[in-house]
């Protein structure tokens, strides 16, 4: 028998819906429909004209920024398709690609492109988009656009916002994200912002309650310690933190034998979220510090 042997869980049904990339089990995001009302308004016209308001939408980690915009992007593929629309919708994470030619890789791919992952220069990439675009309308969603905004003179969402019939939603963390981007870059995207305001503790509970009854066997987890997590995680303005603490309270009953969560069991796990916050404060401490002895030279 080995460490990973099967067996019948006591606790869950399925674990997986309590990670933090994992898609809504509705389909659509909880408590945004006047977001995406929003979101799709100024993105209407693409369907008129190919061309549409950019948008930069940010707001703090955990508040729906990117489960929002995968939902808005399978929308518009769902309406191009009924309306027989000649448009495509990308998304890329750029925090994941890390570089402006890796982002651009990851565009072209999208476009159903055959390319290599590396030896090419960033202008034949370029020459494919170009290509493949053709007559084409395409929305192109870059998450933590941040990672890549100041890694090139000439900023590759400049380069994309020249493109004919090319629109582009940007995402990230900090409205400052937006103005640090070069005056001529701003000046030509005119990107509509929008800010996503972390959950309400009311609006918290209904998110984790959709989560509870497809990861947690019936009965579990209680009305009450459901009130406690929601308060902590809307508090915390970060829903992810609920489906964490859901996760490690959960997998702590089971390791004690328990049936169902107590509220031991979430105070432990907050606990390991706290202390887990501290290791990874020190570190980016330890990296700023590393950052700035590195400029001057030492």
């Amino acid at each position: 028998m080995t460490l990973f042997q099967p067996r019948e869980s006591q606790i869950f049904k399925d674990a997986g819906w309590l990670q933090p990339q994992s898609d809504p089990p509705s389909g659509k995001p909880l408590c945004r429909d006047e977001d995406l009302e929003t979101m799709a308004l100024f993105l209407s016209d693409v369907f008129k004209t190919g061309q549409a308001r950019n948008l930069f939408i940010f707001g703090k980690p955990g508040t729906g920024k990117t489960v929002c915009v995968q939902y808005l992007l399978s929308e518009i593929r769902r309406h191009a398709d009924e309306q027989r629309a000649p448009l495509v919708a990308v998304y890329v994470n750029a925090g994941k690609t890390r570089t402006p030619y890796y982002t651009m890789l990851e565009i072209v791919k999208s476009l159903g492109l055959s390319v290599p992952d590396c030896g090419w220069q960033m202008f034949r990439l370029k020459q494919a988009f170009e290509n493949a675009r053709k007559d084409r309308a395409i929305v192109i969603a870059i998450d933590e656009v941040d990672a890549i905004i100041l890694k090139e003179k000439e900023p590759l969402v400049y380069y994309l916002n020249r493109q004919p019939k090319t629109t582009l939603i940007l995402l990230s963390n900090k409205i400052e994200d937006a103005t640090s981007l070069p005056s001529r870059a701003l000046s030509t995207l005119q990107p509509k912002l929008l800010r996503l305001e972390p959950y309400t503790a009311e609006e918290a509970k209904s998110i984790l309650a959709e989560r509870v009854e497809k990861a947690f066997k019936p009965g579990v987890i209680s009305d009450k310690l459901l009130d406690i997590v929601a308060e902590i995680a809307s508090k915390a303005e970060d829903i992810r933190l609920g489906f964490s603490i859901l996760l490690s309270a959960g997998l702590f009953a089971e390791e004690d034998g328990k049936n169902n969560v107590e509220i031991e069991d979430v105070e432990s796990a907050v606990e390991s979220e706290t202390r887990l916050d501290r290791i990874i404060s020190v570190m980016e401490r330890i990296k700023e510090l590393k950052g700035r002895l590195k400029r001057r030279g030492m």
